[in-house]
């Protein structure tokens, strides 16, 4: 996936994010919605990479790009409580445990 049409679709799931906090349900349930919709964005990362080479390197960096759109620098409304850190610490997690040795 270029990095333009990662950019592209990691807005509409910020739109999406920020129409599920602004529904009347706990955060806990916010939480959960959100991080499901960035577990569905990061399968179509993956998805993404089935062909071509070095799969998994062009995932990393995909994943890398992810990590840098949700930096979590000033963000302190509730999308950032319920979707962007949590979001951020999911992909940061991720890459740690993936990083090339």
């Amino acid at each position: 996936m270029a990095v333009a049409r990662i950019v592209r679709a990691y807005a509409k799931m910020v739109n999406q994010w920020q129409l599920i906090v602004e529904r009347p349900i706990s955060k806990d349930a916010k939480r959960a919605e959100c991080m499901s919709l960035l577990r569905e964005f990061v399968d179509d990362l993956a998805w993404s990479r089935t062909r071509g080479l070095d799969r998994p390197l062009r995932f990393y960096a995909d994943m890398l790009v992810l990590q840098g759109l949700l930096r979590p620098t000033f963000a302190t409304d509730e999308l950032s409580e319920v979707a962007i850190r949590p979001g951020y610490y999911l992909v940061k997690d991720w890459l740690d445990e993936h990083r090339r040795r």
